[in-house]
Formats: structure tokens, sequence, C-alpha cells
């Protein structure tokens, strides 16, 4: 395992010498991801596996925060409790193949000290295949299963997963950078991105945390227990169907995204770029204030 200065914030623990050649995920919240849908599909493979941390990151140096706020949270003795902006690294070593999963928030600062950290803590692993998870709003009904893509930069592992080709440019995110520095290192990198409805303007989506918890099965050989997941993905959807019975205008909103659902799978089955998946917020189609009234009620409720 590589050992860092203190100074760039990085504290690791040496990982069992039995972890060999394992499968990396990759989360973190910001431009790659919608609400927190990639970190909580690896917070629940972590809790599910029984992952155990190995990193964790001093966010004082990578964050402005007054952008990236701490937030304050109640446990459930009523203590109100901070929380600074995380990065952990786990590993799943009782899995196989074994799994490591590096999740966080994008940083404010500093991304090449960053992103070479993350990229030089996972080459020291000599991992199998990196993957890294994406979210992004997408024309995507809330009727109809979230989509998931995936895509790579390699044509043999394209080929080999079934993926699209990479082809994106344009502006990227911390991601963009891990997987940069990580093929610098020759190391094998795939993603799978989960189109999110983009008028579901909430943090947690938990049909598209499962839509994604699911598609890793054939990347991972195994499938990740699904614990009450699926419930709670049954409950939101009831929600935005609660929130939203009665009202014309946003059935027929939804009929629209529907019909254009039904077109884009066709296109689907020719492989996408999953990594930038998604459209720019400003060429999705417009719901304008007419599902206003749905994200209230989401935003005030959650989906427990």
């Amino acid at each position: 395992m590589a050992d860092f200065s203190p100074l760039d914030g990085f504290a690791i623990e040496p990982l069992p010498e039995t972890l060999r050649a394992p499968i990396v995920l990759l989360a973190f919240t910001g431009w790659s991801d919608t609400g927190t849908v990639t970190t909580d599909a690896v917070d629940h493979i972590a809790a599910a596996l029984g992952a155990r941390s190995f990193l964790s990151v001093d966010p004082e140096d990578y964050y402005v925060f007054t952008e990236t706020r701490p937030t304050v949270h109640i446990t459930e003795d009523g203590i109100r409790q901070l929380r600074w902006p995380e990065n952990r690294g786990l590993y799943a070593a009782g899995s196989s193949p074994p799994l490591v999963l590096i999740r966080g928030v994008e940083p404010n600062l500093r991304w090449r000290t960053f992103g070479t950290r993350i990229a030089e803590t996972i080459a020291a692993l000599d991992p199998f295949l990196v993957c890294s998870l994406v979210a992004r709003p997408a024309p995507t009904p809330h009727t109809r299963p979230i989509p998931v893509t995936g895509s790579s930069a390699d044509p043999r592992l394209a080929a080999r997963y079934g993926l699209g080709r990479s082809l994106y440019q344009g502006p990227t995110g911390i991601l963009g950078v891990i997987h940069d520095l990580l093929r610098q290192r020759n190391v094998d990198l795939i993603s799978l991105a989960a189109g999110v409805p983009h008028y579901l303007n909430t943090d947690e989506n938990p049909p598209a945390t499962l839509a994604l918890v699911r598609a890793l099965q054939p990347i991972l050989g195994f499938a990740i227990p699904e614990g009450d997941l699926p419930a709670r993905a049954e409950l939101f959807l009831r929600r935005v169907e609660d929130a939203s019975a009665g009202d014309d205008q946003i059935e027929t909103y939804v009929r629209t995204l529907e019909a254009q659902y039904e077109d884009d799978e066709d296109d689907a089955a020719e492989g996408e770029d999953a990594f930038e998946a998604g459209q720019p917020a400003d060429e999705l189609p417009s719901a304008d204030d007419i599902l206003k009234d749905v994200e209230d009620f989401l935003r005030g409720t959650g989906d427990r």
C-alpha cells in the first residue's frame, strides 16, 4: 500500500494480504451524481457485505466550507451531530471477487493532489477492474424502470461487458480526473450510469440506487443482497404517485416522457457513453412548474 504524507490528509490502513485483484467501485456526489444515488448504492453494498474502512480523508484542505457545507443531524438520542464532507475507502474481503469501495464528496480544491492520492491507492491494489457509478438527470418517467447504461474507453472492455464506447468530450468532474490518472497507470476502467427522472429533484432516489446495484451483478459475477432497498423503492414511487394523483398536467407530461422512453429503448441497444451520460439540464424537456408539487412533497417527506 502506498504511504502518503500526513499533509495530504489521507489516512490509510494496511489491507489484508488475502485481498488480491479486487474490483473497485467509485462513487462521488457532485458532477457525476444526482443527489446521493451513487453513494447510496455504495453505502448499501458496504452494509450488505459488512465492508470495513481502511481509508479516510481530512476535509480541511479539499473543501471550501461556504460552498460544500458541513451538515447538522439529530441522532436517535436527540443529540445534534455535525458531519463534515466525508471521503472513505472500504473493503469487503469475503466476497468473490473481493471488493474495494471508494465513496465521497467531490472536492472544491486541490483536485490533482486528491485525484493522485486516490489513483495511487487504487493502483497499489493491482485491481482486476475499476467501475465508476454515475447518475444523471434524464427524460426518464418515474413510471418506467430506471435505465442503466455502461461504457468504457477501452474497446476490449466494452466488448467483454457489452458496453458502449466512451467518446465524450467536454467538462468533467473528479471521476474524470481519477479515471485519467488510473488510465495512466494501466488500470482497466468502466462506468455504469443511471438515468434519473430529471423532474424529481430529491437527494435520495431508491429506484435509481436499486437499478445501479442490480446492474452490477454481471460485472461482479454475484448479486448484492438487496435488503429493504426494493421496499424503499416501491414506497418512493407510491409517494410520487400520491403526490401527482388527479393532476391532468402531470399525467400528460409523464405520458409524453413514456412515449419518448419507448423510442429511446431502441437506441439504448447501440450503447451510450455512461461516464458522462445524461443531458445537460438546459437540454432536457422542461417541466416548468408542473411537477413542483411532487418535488415539494418528496423533499418534505423523504422516502421513508
